[in-house]
């Protein structure tokens, strides 16, 4: 049996050089038999009064779908158990931080690097912040486009914002007159 990414060094030093350099002490990591695990204490996000502690969990294989995604590209990312949020995985709260389907270049791989991947949870915790502050399940506000929930022909997908966006907006602007 080869050996999974996660014990491989050419694939995690790469992955953390940069978090490493920016966090130091405060990004830790756990190996597991089958799994790899980085927590990190104390991001600061805009607008959050308290630093949040964030984890990051790599499996070899996951027991989550990953949407034809490599395992290594589409780890689960906890941050603030049980608050609400428009944009969580239901099954496990897990942050969802892009849309599975979309081209690579739209989302995040591990070729990007963990800095990257908690830039991005920076962010997404920013948002979900705003969107609690501005009225959460009540008509919050979501600051970017929102993500299609669900994939192509589901109720979900049909419901979601980004596709009503499209479907509503008609062919683009008009020439002027």
């Amino acid at each position: 049996m080869p050996l999974w990414y996660g014990v491989q060094p050419a694939w995690w030093a790469p992955l953390e050089r940069d978090a490493r350099q920016y966090f130091g002490d405060a990004l830790q990591h756990t190996y597991g038999r089958r799994s790899l695990t980085y927590g990190l204490t104390g991001l600061d996000v805009v607008g959050e009064p308290d630093p949040i502690d964030i984890r990051i969990r790599f499996h070899a294989d996951p027991p989550y779908p990953t949407y034809g995604q490599r395992p290594e590209d589409f780890p689960r990312v906890y941050a603030k158990p049980g608050v609400p949020s428009k944009h969580r995985y239901q099954a496990d709260g897990a942050l969802c931080l892009w849309y599975p389907l979309d081209p690579e270049e739209q989302r995040w791989t591990s070729s990007k690097g963990l800095l990257d991947l908690i830039e991005i949870v920076r962010t997404h915790l920013f948002l979900e912040h705003y969107w609690r502050l501005t009225g959460g399940e009540r008509g919050g506000q979501w600051l970017v486009e929102d993500a299609p929930h669900g994939f192509p022909g589901s109720d979900a997908w049909r419901s979601s914002r980004r596709h009503r966006r499209r479907t509503a907006a008609g062919r683009g602007p008009r020439p002027p007159h």
